[in-house]
């Protein structure tokens, strides 16, 4: 008998082709039978409305057979503005907002949340009194203070207090007030509130030149020291020129000076009054609006040095020009007078409460 042969020679082979065959049918049927089960549940859940889809009249519009599709709703500015700051660098360049509008913005966006004026008062109608916001009220870069009813927009004021002499027992008080918002405002006192002109040009004023006619004169009464340095060397150039031409002469001059807002206090009785040259070069008046006496045999329409003002004053928005605040204790500014106000966005109010020793509405 021949030898027997090993035992591990005579083993079968362990691998087999057809186990590993069933193994991968079993594996394919388990997945094609979970893709079939999701898909058929996807499919199967009811659908919404298109939220782009706006139907009207069970579905359609009204004489229409297709629904109107609207635009989705914009997205909310945060995210907007959200996806702006994330994207990557871009070749287009947005163009900066303008600093004047972007402070137009802001103040309207605070507009009337300030406090209100010190004092009562009523307003002639001669005055914008507009702008209010940021705090006490922002327009042209300035912030508005509340003095004796007005809201004065400013930052370098000057001031003219009639010192006649039905005026001189408010004045401290009028200065006092005004210095409260306003410490380094140059306060001048100059006799009465007149405005004279001679045709064309304001007696005294900067184009001044010929016979001025004969008008009551007084002296100043403004406190040097109380000025500041400008306002000081201001006083030296003007005294002479406001003590002959009142208040005609100082607004025409200081409308060339880098003053945000011209102040007036006055009874406002002296008026405008209008020269034009006799036969014989005499001065013969040709109008005046004052209390004391009417005249009205204007020559013209309009005279040089009123477009002058009113193109001054109408320069104050861009902050080339002052703003014209008119307070009066007696009789309204005069119709011109109200005109300059207007033209500058200030305000005219009527303070004749002061007489009474009241405090204001």
């Amino acid at each position: 008998m021949p030898a027997e042969a090993p035992l591990i020679a005579a083993r079968r082979s362990p691998r087999s082709w057809r186990g590993f065959l069933a193994s991968l049918l079993v594996h394919l049927g388990l997945i094609a039978g979970a893709a079939w089960y999701v898909v058929s549940r996807t499919t199967s859940l009811p659908r919404g409305p298109d939220p782009s889809v706006h139907t009207v009249a069970g579905g359609r519009e009204a004489g229409s057979e297709t629904p109107v599709r609207r635009a989705p709703p914009p997205a909310h500015p945060a995210v907007a503005l959200r996806r702006i700051a994330v994207a990557g660098p871009s070749s287009v360049s947005l163009p900066d907002l303008p600093a004047a509008q972007a402070l137009g913005g802001l103040a309207a966006s605070s507009a009337g949340q300030g406090p209100g004026g010190l004092s009562g008062g009523r307003g002639f109608g001669g005055g914008g009194g507009q702008g209010l916001g940021l705090g006490q009220g922002l327009a042209g870069g300035f912030v508005g203070k509340p003095v004796l009813g007005a809201t004065i927009r400013a930052q370098k004021v000057a001031v003219y207090l009639d010192c006649s002499g039905s005026m001189k027992p408010y004045l401290e008080r009028v200065d006092g007030e005004i210095r409260k918002q306003f410490p380094d405002a140059d306060v001048f006192r100059f006799d009465g509130a007149r405005v004279v002109a001679l045709g064309d040009d304001i007696v005294h004023g900067r184009r001044f030149h010929g016979d001025a006619p004969k008008l009551h004169e007084g002296p100043t009464e403004t406190v040097v020291a109380s000025l500041t340095a400008s306002g000081q060397r201001l006083q030296a150039k003007i005294r002479e020129a406001c003590e002959k031409g009142s208040l005609g002469a100082w607004v025409d001059r200081l409308l060339a000076e880098p003053y945000d807002a011209l102040v007036v206090f006055s009874d406002f009785q002296d008026g405008v009054r209008i020269y034009e040259e006799g036969p014989k070069g005499n001065p013969h008046l040709i109008y005046s609006d004052s209390a004391y006496h009417r005249v009205n045999d204007r020559k013209a329409l309009s005279y040089r040095w009123e477009k002058a003002w009113l193109e001054a004053f109408g320069r104050a928005e861009q902050r080339q020009g002052p703003r014209l605040y008119l307070f009066s204790i007696q009789t309204p500014p005069q119709a011109f007078l109200l005109k300059c106000v207007q033209a500058s966005g200030g305000t005219a109010v009527d303070v004749g409460w002061l007489r009474s020793g009241r405090r204001g509405r």
